[in-house]
């Protein structure tokens, strides 16, 4: 193989990984290594800022050591000369910042040469929705600095990764409204079922496995969603046969009777929308959603700290927030400054590895059972 195919090759890795890391579980880190050894370099790491997202930028280095992410950003973010590159462009430490200067600097004797770096390659990319990416290539102390070369190899990732960025600000921003959607569906207790074509659950949240379980008025049957009254149940399958159809725009509700006596259960058909190459058995036709009067869903600040371990302050503001109160509302209903939930917010997202409000919202519903108000807790509230 000649050099310029392995040359190819290797940037095509390079490439390969990086459209990968848009839905891995570790977005950018494959990407990372692969730019690293791309480059003959110690890190490559990545600086993501989201939209006013009060400077809590999410630092990838999956070559550090464990730890040096967090102290980077807890001590070195808001100092590191080598930011606000030209957009777009290529650029060198040295070329940017006199080197005497920075080898004089705190940054340079507490962060760079306590992690053993030396040359630095970077650019900056900023989207048109104010998404921030900060891409920064560093040797380790000693080596050469980057030849002509070697920044042209950079220089042909940077489209691609401008590109992968803003894919990964759009997909970032349909998972925060989804986890938002999903956030207010959990704290008002609301079942969702997923249905495909033939009527077989595909998926459902707790809440729906939860009334299903209880099998007083519906229950699972054979992976189907069953009524224990004959007319119900005859009605419920006429409504799946007009979704599936999408004859009507409405989304008739279902009043299901509970033999125990409790209040009747709500049952809401929807027609999924999906590309027409999708309809097949498989795929997501009908969504249900149940509603149980009779309860509401909030998560408990013990819970949280358990889970997450955080303090006891860290964990009254993450259960406020995710039981649907804002940072104002929050600061005023714990008797706090605004500034004091901002400080404690930073840390709650360093703990549970998130950058955004609805991401930590979603996290907290995913991983934590809330528990249900009693209907005396509930007259109170």
């Amino acid at each position: 193989m000649t050099a310029a195919e392995t040359s190819l090759r290797s940037f095509s890795q390079v490439i390969l990984a990086l459209n990968a890391s848009l839905t891995e579980a570790r977005p950018w880190h494959d990407f990372l290594l692969r730019l690293s050894d791309y480059t003959d370099a110690k890190y490559a790491t990545l600086i993501l800022t989201p939209p006013n997202a009060m400077g809590l930028g999410t630092v990838i280095t999956p070559a550090a050591q464990p730890g040096i992410e967090q102290w980077y950003r807890d001590n070195f973010f808001d100092i590191d000369p080598f930011a606000n590159l030209p957009e777009g462009k290529v650029v060198s430490l040295y070329e940017y910042i006199n080197e005497v200067d920075f080898k004089n600097s705190s940054y340079f004797k507490d962060f760079l040469n306590h992690v053993d770096g030396s040359h630095v390659l970077g650019v900056d990319l900023r989207t048109s929705g104010g998404f921030e990416a900060r891409l920064r290539i560093t040797r380790a102390a000693g080596g050469e600095p980057f030849s002509i070369a070697e920044r042209a190899r950079l220089e042909l990732v940077i489209p691609h990764l401008r590109q992968a960025v803003e894919i990964y600000q759009r997909l970032e921003t349909s998972r925060s409204e989804e986890a938002v959607i999903a956030g207010g569906v959990e704290h008002f207790a609301v079942g969702t079922v997923i249905l495909d074509y033939s009527y077989k659950v595909l998926k459902m949240n707790r809440f729906a496995a939860s009334i299903l379980s209880e099998q007083d008025g519906v229950s699972l049957f054979g992976g189907r969603v069953v009524f224990g009254d004959a007319k119900t149940d005859a009605d419920y399958r006429a409504l799946l046969l007009s979704a599936v159809k999408g004859e009507s725009e409405d989304a008739p509700e279902l009043r299901v009777a509970r033999p125990s006596g409790r209040p009747d259960i709500s049952v809401v058909v929807r027609h999924v929308s999906i590309p027409d190459f999708m309809h097949t058995g498989s795929a997501p036709a009908i969504a249900l959603l149940l509603s149980d009067p009779g309860s509401r869903a909030l998560v408990s600040a013990q819970s949280l700290r358990t889970v997450f371990d955080l303090t006891p302050s860290e964990a009254a503001i993450a259960a406020s927030l995710a039981n649907g109160m804002s940072v104002s509302d929050t600061a005023s209903h714990l008797g706090v400054a605004l500034n004091t939930v901002r400080t404690h917010l930073r840390s709650i997202f360093s703990k549970t590895g998130v950058s955004r409000q609805s991401q930590l919202v979603h996290l907290i519903h995913t991983r934590v059972r809330p528990q249900e108000r009693s209907n005396e807790e509930t007259a109170r509230a």
